[in-house]
């Protein structure tokens, strides 16, 4: 996918994603500080902090992805609504970064849901 080349929604959505990917991480950082040192949930949120820094080089440079903090207060939510938005880019914007970003997301929800991200 060529960043230039993109359409203002598309554009629209991956800012979305990384909000709620960079807010996913806050939580996820805080759980993991609660937990303490060599906790899984370290791990996990090391894993979001990547997928949100992964969504970010997919938006264009000088693109502005402040918005408002989306709203919520579990990492797994957070996940599933960025892998919603995600899934709306399918037939758009199915590059292999997005592709890429897309599975690691699931990757996230999963772990988020199952337990083993902390």
């Amino acid at each position: 996918m060529d960043k230039h080349a993109m359409d203002v929604n598309t554009v629209e959505t991956l800012a979305g994603v990384v909000r709620l990917l960079r807010q996913a991480a806050v939580l996820a950082w805080a759980a993991a500080d609660r937990a303490g040192a060599g906790s899984a949930g370290q791990l996990f949120a090391l894993g979001v902090d990547l997928a949100a820094d992964q969504a970010r080089h997919l938006v264009p440079d000088g693109t502005s992805v402040d918005g408002p903090v989306p709203v919520g207060n579990e990492p797994a939510d957070l996940l599933r609504s960025a892998e919603l938005l995600l899934q709306r880019l399918a037939p758009i914007a199915a590059s292999d970064a997005v592709n890429d970003l897309r599975a690691a997301v699931a990757d996230l929800v999963w772990e988020a849901n199952t337990g083993v991200g902390g």
